[in-house]
């Protein structure tokens, strides 16, 4: 296989999540996942509240429950003058 870039994944049992303002309780895997450490792809998105701040967007490879798909990960960058903060993770099938 030419160019192959070998994938270190780790075992993942809580989703993080963020609500409003603060960091709120991790959501449970619902069988088993598998992310890889490195991030395919990096972007910073904002949609929601551009006034407020932006999303840091990393998304990563993985496997939920044997099946290939990707993890969304949501980290918040509050504009100057706010402090909300939080990461929220998802599973893109």
């Amino acid at each position: 296989m030419k160019n192959a870039v070998a994938t270190k994944y780790v075992e993942v049992r809580e989703l993080e999540c963020r609500g409003a303002v603060d960091p709120a309780e991790p959501e449970p895997v619902q069988g088993s996942l598998l992310v890889g450490t490195t991030p395919v792809l990096e972007f910073e998105d904002y949609a929601r509240a551009p006034s407020y701040g932006y999303d840091a967007v990393d998304i990563f490879p993985a496997f939920h429950n044997g099946e290939r798909c990707w993890l969304r990960r949501d980290s918040w960058q509050a504009a100057h003058g706010y402090s909300a903060s939080g990461t929220s993770e998802y599973i893109l099938s």
